[in-house]
């Protein structure tokens, strides 16, 4: 499988961190990958951001809270759009 670095400023970085890391261009565009992969998933949901705001407003979710299931939100979308 090939993956094509047409972007003059991407392979020049991709170069860059692979000199750094004194591995191939391969290897440091996948470790580059990773690592952002990686920092994004260890962002706050956005589940967590609601608690937060809720407790700084001394709120909660009520104990026992179920998710919204997903049919839900797409309901919700048919019926903002007048689709559904």
């Amino acid at each position: 499988m090939t993956l094509s670095i047409r972007k003059p400023q991407a392979d020049s970085l991709a170069r860059r961190l692979a000199e750094i890391d004194g591995t191939s261009i391969t290897d440091a565009v996948v470790a580059a990958l990773e690592e952002t992969l990686a920092k994004r998933l260890a962002k706050e949901r956005p589940s967590e951001t609601a608690k937060r705001i809720l407790a700084r407003h001394g709120l909660a979710f009520q104990p026992g809270r179920k998710p919204i299931p997903p049919e839900a939100y797409h309901e919700l979308d048919h019926d903002l759009t007048g689709k559904g």
